[in-house]
């Protein structure tokens, strides 16, 4: 049976901070915010496999991406539907092409097509409330940009893309 998997990368030191600007949001969250059963991260690919198959992926991985861990700063905040449904409140980070050459290298390594639409961000919450962006625009007063190193992990993923669990990292 497949499972779902993420290779992400995740926030060495900043992981609660992070944490903290997620539960801010906490009163209008849906199904997704991170803390006790999602971990902060920045996909490179979703993708589905056998349990069995994920340590080899991994080495695969580890073996051809050169690039095991980047610095990452998040000034922005991105709010975004595709929906008008659900609503997504992001962390919008710099060094985007970087972040899109480990995304190509990455599909490459799963033999998985680029996806056309790929987006660096860091999730913070999924929400159904559509006033969304108020509380939003209150976190970004207060907030602080986050710079981090960022390393490459692997780990599982659950239907709506949190980060569920850590299997590899380097």
């Amino acid at each position: 049976m497949e499972n779902k998997f993420n290779i992400a990368l995740l926030p060495r030191s900043e992981k609660k901070v992070v944490i903290e600007y997620s539960q801010f949001l906490s009163s209008i969250a849906d199904q997704y915010i991170l803390g006790e059963r999602s971990l902060p991260h920045v996909t490179l690919y979703q993708f589905q496999a056998n349990e069995s198959d994920i340590e080899s992926i991994w080495n695969d991985v580890c073996n051809n991406l050169s690039q095991k861990s980047i610095e990452l700063l998040f000034e922005k905040f991105s709010c975004i539907t595709f929906d008008k449904t659900i609503f997504w409140a992001s962390l919008l980070p710099d060094n985007c092409d970087r972040l899109m050459q480990m995304h190509s290298i990455v599909a490459d390594i799963l033999n998985q097509p680029v996806k056309p639409n790929y987006d660096p961000h860091m999730t913070l919450i999924s929400t159904k409330d559509s006033s969304y962006e108020n509380l939003v625009d209150q976190l970004s007063k207060r907030y602080t940009p986050i710079k981090d190193l960022f390393v490459l992990s692997i780990g599982r993923s659950d239907d709506i893309g949190q980060f569920t669990e850590m299997i590899y990292s380097c």
